[in-house]
């Protein structure tokens, strides 16, 4: 038999070569046993031999060379040497020398091919052998700790020539990932540094001794008895190295790890009908409930679902049954499980036009919305899910108002069940939209069922914290019971020894033990007779896999290699695909590519879907995310670069918007791969226009956190000075919708160095005015005047750049107070925005100057621009600048008519959570809340406040919401407003002085109702100081008043002079100075007062404002208080009757004193 390697002439019975020890005979992956070449099965225990090598891959893709492939493994490395070998030879003859060497090199080949080992070389009198490749088994580790110890124990007994000397050998064991190439075994097939660790760990071991490091503890786990060794120096490694001493083989094997869904359903039931209890409770509330289901990877999270479902589908209700699962990345990936949801809902199968679609989504909204208004409203907003590239983009907080609308019409027609899989997986967004259905969708009968491994707590820690019906549930292993019988319905009639040894391995994890079932099957180590399932040979004889990574590995090395080429090059195509796809990407014509998949199918590594109303009918997928893992790890570098470019051509040559994405994962994969190939750039250049192409996707989307991401992955690839501008602009874009302010601004201020630098004037100013928009949404007013006023010195007024300065000065003014200048440079920039047609500056400018022009008093031309803007801001479709207008029109018009805020302020709140808003839905609830304390809307304010309070908001909405609660709960002299306001404290130190003197303002109206008048002095005083406008004038007003009830006339009047200085005009504030007057001219001892006060008290009863009329008949009676019967006493009784109504008992409990003495 002549050897392959070194062309040596050898006997027929040899089973290695003579003279470099090269493997002569093919090996049994399964058990070791020497094979003759050419057998379809070992004579040894019955398993399927590997087909002949596949081709080589071709040029731009194609399935690996499996001859001489180059691939990353788990391997395990052993290495053993004779101690003091040296020594020993030269004592002994040279002949006994080679005698010894002799059998010592047949003890270790007997060793490793016992143990399914591959003998890699002998280096003197060491021995480097290797498990993992070729070919994996479930327990390589195992294997080649127990060869050591056996060998270990097998050089103490040899002696040959030497019998007065006893062998001692030292041996170590190390696991870890390695570059492996095949075919080339005994020529260096292994390389990489665990080569290197497993020889360092080898001269450490003490003598007859095996040293392993901690993977190879962690992949043996229990099998083997392990003693710590310490912590060992070695030569090459940074850090100290964990070793652990083999001491023998355990009695008790370690389990293994999984999941999955098939058998029978065992050990589930208490969970299955807490689902069912929750799902009737939800249905009989008509309220929404989130539930999340955690456990670990094939715990059978989907299987308890599966099992659900069924239980729902045998009431004798209608349920919306919808399900979706999360990807781990291409077509789709943000909102995938929502678009699945939606195309099944709507009969949308995969590959269906855009207009037979487009018809059957419409045909479905008919169906569920009577309202043709709300019809076309959610059309549109639906179909971007679907197909965004096709449509307007729309701000996120719509999108999700949309679809959320769709789900509880749905429910209204039945009560909706929407599962999401995988949700480890699922992007920020999702997870987004996931929590505004539960927050938002309160009242309608929906249940989320959140599937996801632990893994999901970790990006999302708070995850479900806050939910009003949040119910949490964590999978636990199953116990033997119901494991054993999971095997036996799995593979009835295996022996008891068998079934206990799965168990023992399984640990309670259903897929561990569908996973075992199904490798015996495919490797033909069981016979299925009349429906019996009965061992080839005894189960024992085989080990069985110690963690899910091995098992998996085993699987895919078992399959014949021409399948397993095209399970690897579909292991970069992510976890679902359309075997369009695949064939590209392997090269492979569509028959030959059918054929094996149809093996990979048939063997259960993947799975096709052929549900006739599945949208994703057609496409395969892995049947788990681990065989996926396994097999993408086990490419070589050079291997993932041409798959992934390959992938890429392929998706792009379809032309498909939505596939953007993972086109850009492709090539950023393919240049991570190999960053150093000659290709790279061009592949780095591709993957930044794909990423830039994903990023406005994501932004159409409304998903800037996406965006971002994208984006910068592009900054990390590009190397091109101008496109790296270009980027900077985008991602700070992108940076600010997040929003991530100070990423933003470094993008930004990037940005602007490089374009000054370069003398581009004009694009620098650009980048200006977005850095001091960005500015003056952060407070930082200061800053972006400067910034502002720098760039605009010595630019032309027609140069277009030079509006958006102007326009961004004149809110910067406007913020500061500075309204004359605001008013001047909105003045100038509106003309100019208007010569050239620039509408959204235009319109933005007229809100400026309207609020600049009433802040100045000139009320009639302010509130025109505000409508004007509005009109425009509606036709145009700004819905942010509409809200933007509506937000200051609210509060421009509570200082004449707090009823007309409320008014607009209820009407802002409803128009955002119709276009899905959020923030301005605080934004206007915040101002709602805070003027219901003059309407008298207290009990409408408090329910509001308590529904938006969990809610995700800013800190000025989170203190503003709470400083109004805070305020009414103490008027009604409830104890929790205090501790409402504690619970702000401390406020951050970057807090805005104006948000801070909200908080100020509530401790005064706390301190004023128990009493303590000059507490609340001085806390109004302090919220003063920094407000402006309305909120000033009513910061002012307490503390005045305060020092009316203290008797202090000086500062009273002091107080009136600085309130009415303010010159803030409206009706409201004129009767707050008029009420304020006349207690100031009581305390004077004007007789006049009583006339002040009527008129004041016709002012209040004008503008319907309850607790300012009570406050004014109370201040009334104190100063007529010696008249009895009169109408002071009549105007008493109503002032007590008003605060009643208002539920005012703890104000009522603070003034009947005071009216009682007549004395403040």
């Amino acid at each position: 038999m002549p050897c392959p390697s070194c062309g040596l002439e050898n006997a027929e019975a040899a089973r290695f070569c003579g003279s470099c020890g090269r493997r002569l005979t093919a090996t049994c992956p399964h058990c070791g046993a020497a094979v003759t070449p050419g057998l379809r099965f070992c004579i040894a225990c019955g398993g399927p031999m590997p087909e002949a090598p596949v081709p080589a891959s071709r040029p731009g893709g194609g399935p690996p060379d499996s001859s001489q492939a180059s691939e990353r493994r788990l391997v395990s490395v052993l290495f053993v040497d004779i101690e003091d070998f040296t020594a020993l030879a030269e004592s002994l003859d040279p002949e006994d020398v080679r005698i010894l060497q002799a059998s010592y090199f047949e003890v270790a080949r007997s060793v490793v091919s016992r143990y399914g080992g591959t003998l890699e070389k002998f280096i003197g009198d060491a021995v480097m052998a290797v498990w993992g490749a070729p070919t994996a088994h479930e327990d390589d580790g195992q294997r080649a700790v127990l060869a050591a110890l056996e060998l270990v124990a097998a050089v103490g007994k040899l002696r040959g020539a030497a019998p007065d000397h006893r062998l001692t050998a030292r041996a170590a064991v190390a696991t870890g990932e390695a570059a492996v190439t095949l075919g080339v075994e005994g020529q260096g097939m292994v390389a990489g540094d665990l080569v290197n660790l497993a020889s360092r760990l080898q001269g450490k071991a003490p003598s007859n001794g095996v040293l392993v490091n901690e993977a190879t503890r962690r992949v043996v786990g229990d099998a083997v008895r392990f003693a710590p060794a310490g912590k060992a120096r070695l030569k090459g490694k940074s850090g100290a190295v964990a070793t652990w001493r083999a001491v023998e083989l355990a009695d008790v094997r370690s389990p293994g790890r999984g999941a999955g869904h098939a058998g029978p359903f065992v050990g589930r039931d208490g969970e299955l009908a807490e689902l069912m209890e929750l799902y009737r409770r939800s249905v009989a509330e008509g309220r929404s409930r989130l539930i999340s289901v955690l456990g670990i990877a094939g715990i059978g999270k989907s299987r308890l679902v599966w099992e659900f479902e069924r239980q729902l589908d045998a009431l004798p209700e209608a349920v919306a049954f919808h399900v979706g699962r999360a990807p781990a990345y291409g077509k789709g990936i943000t909102f995938a499980p929502l678009a699945e949801m939606v195309r099944r809902r709507a009969r949308i199968t995969e590959g269906t036009e855009s207009e037979l679609a487009a018809r059957q989504l419409s045909t479905t909204l008919v169906e569920l919305l009577a309202d043709e208004s709300e019809r076309q409203w959610i059309e549109p907003r639906l179909a971007t899910l679907l197909d965004p590239g096709s449509h307007a983009a729309y701000d996120r907080d719509e999108l999700f108002a949309a679809w959320r609308r769709f789900f509880e019409r749905v429910s209204a027609w039945a009560p909706a069940l929407l599962v999401f899989e995988d949700l480890q997986w699922a992007e920020a967004a999702l997870l987004d939209f996931i929590d505004h259905l539960a927050d938002w969708s309160r009242r309608h009968p929906i249940v989320i069922v959140a599937l996801a491994r632990p893994e999901l707590l970790d990006r999302r820690p708070t995850w479900g914290a806050g939910h009003h019906s949040f119910t949490a549930m964590h999978l636990e292993r199953v116990a033997d019971d119901g494991m054993a019988q999971l095997l036996d319905g799995l593979a009835p009639g295996l022996p008891e020894p068998a079934v206990r040894h799965i168990l023992d391995r399984a640990g309670g994890v259903p897929l561990y033990g569908v996973e075992v079932v199904r490798m015996l099957v495919d490797r033909g180590q069981v016979r299925i007779r009349g429906g019996r399932f009965d061992l080839v040979e005894p189960l024992e004889s085989v080990d069985i896999p110690e963690t899910l990574h091995s098992l998996v590995a085993a699987r895919i090395d078992a399959i014949p290699p021409s399948e397993r080429a095209v399970l690897l090059c579909a292991s970069v195509l992510g976890r679902r695909f359309h075997p369009d796809a695949l064939a590209a990407t392997s090269r492979l014509d569509p028959g030959e590519a059918r054929d094996r998949i149809a093996g990979l199918v048939r063997r259960e590594l993947l799975a096709a879907d052929e549900e006739l109303r599945s949208p994703g009918r057609g496409q395969l997928s892995f049947v788990q995310d681990l065989v996926r893992d396994v097999a993408y790890r086990t490419l070589s570098r050079r291997e993932r670069r041409v798959l992934h470019v390959a992938a890429a051509d392929h998706l792009e040559s379809l032309r498909e918007s939505d596939l953007v994405e993972a086109v850009a994962e492709h090539l950023v994969e393919a240049h991570r791969a190999a960053p150093d190939h000659s290709e790279a750039p061009a592949v780095a250049m591709r993957a930044v226009s794909a990423l830039r192409q994903a990023a406005q996707r994501a932004l159409a989307l409304r998903v800037p956190v996406r965006a971002l991401t994208h984006l910068q992955r592009g900054l990390e690839l590009v190397e091109d000075a101008e496109t790296r501008a270009v980027l900077w602009e985008e991602a700070a874009l992108a940076a600010r919708a997040a929003p991530r302010f100070e990423l933003a601004e470094r993008f930004l201020r990037q940005l602007i160095e490089w374009r000054t630098t370069l003398g581009q004037r004009g694009e620098a100013a650009r980048a200006t005015a977005q850095l001091a928009s960005l500015l003056l949404a952060t407070e930082r007013h200061g800053p972006a005047l400067g910034d502002l006023e720098a760039a605009l010195k010595g630019m032309d007024a027609s140069d277009p750049a030079s509006l958006e300065l102007s326009g961004q000065l004149a809110r910067a003014h406007l913020l500061v107070g500075d309204h004359q200048q605001a008013l001047r440079w909105a003045d100038r920039t509106l003309d100019a925005a208007e010569q050239v047609a620039a509408t959204a500056v235009a319109v933005d400018a007229l809100i400026t100057r309207g609020t600049a022009q009433t802040r100045l008093g000139d009320d009639r031309a302010g509130l025109a621009d505000l409508h004007r803007a509005i009109s425009e801001a509606e036709r145009l479709g700004l819905i942010g600048a509409e809200l933007r207008a509506r937000n200051n029109l609210a509060w421009l018009v509570v200082s004449d008519d707090p009823h007309a805020t409320m008014e607009a302020a209820r009407g802002g709140m409803e128009l955002a959570t119709k276009m899905g808003v959020g923030d301005m839905v605080l934004q206007f609830g915040q101002v709602a809340g805070a003027v219901a304390l003059d309407t008298g809307d207290w009990d409408w304010a408090l329910e509001m406040l308590d529904q938006v309070r969990d809610r995700p908001q800013a800190a000025a909405h989170r203190i503003g919401s709470a400083a109004s609660e805070a305020m009414i709960r103490a008027l009604r002299g409830d104890p929790a407003a205090g501790p409402l306001l504690d619970a702000l404290e401390p406020l951050d130190p970057d807090t805005d002085a104006q948000i801070a003197a909200g908080l100020d303002q509530a401790r005064a109206w706390l301190a004023f109702v128990d009493g303590r008048l000059d507490d609340a002095r001085v806390l109004a005083e302090r919220a003063a100081a920094p407000s402006l406008g309305a909120e000033q004038h009513a910061a002012l007003a307490l503390a005045t008043r305060a020092s009316l009830w203290l008797g202090q006339a000086g500062a009273a009047e002091a107080g009136l002079a600085r309130l009415e200085g303010l010159r803030v005009h409206g009706r409201a504030a004129a009767a707050t100075e008029l009420t304020l007057r006349a207690g100031a001219a009581s305390l004077a001892g004007d007789t006049a007062s009583g006339g002040i006060y009527d008129e004041a008290i016709a002012a209040w009863r004008s503008l319907r404002l309850p607790l300012h009329l009570a406050m004014c008949l109370i201040e009334r009676h104190r100063l007529l208080a010696r008249a009895e019967g009169g109408t002071e006493a009549d105007g008493l009784a109503e002032a007590e009757a008003i605060l009643q109504g208002l539920g005012a008992r703890g104000l009522l409990r603070t003034i009947r004193p005071v009216a009682s003495s007549g004395s403040p």
